[in-house]
């Protein structure tokens, strides 16, 4: 069984896939369109898997996360 690891910014390591966290009211846009073994639903929040995204998309997000007000550590 694996485990799940958690970063202090709530996003999901899980076989060396990242996993981005979303809120149901704040799902991408093309959410639908994702597979769905690439999506876990934990408690209220939504895990989305880095591969569905592009690169661009990926580097905006975490540095988002970086600066936010909520999460003060850093993704590296």
């Amino acid at each position: 069984m694996k485990k799940l690891k958690f970063k202090s910014n709530q996003i999901l390591k899980l076989n060396n896939q990242i996993y981005f966290p979303y809120l149901i009211h704040k799902l991408p846009n093309k959410f639908e369109t994702f597979p769905i073994n690439s999506i876990i639903k934990i408690n209220t929040i939504i895990y989305i898997n880095s591969n569905n995204f592009n690169k661009k998309y990926q580097e905006n997000y975490i540095q988002t996360l970086n600066y936010s007000n909520i999460n003060s550590n850093n993704i590296k």
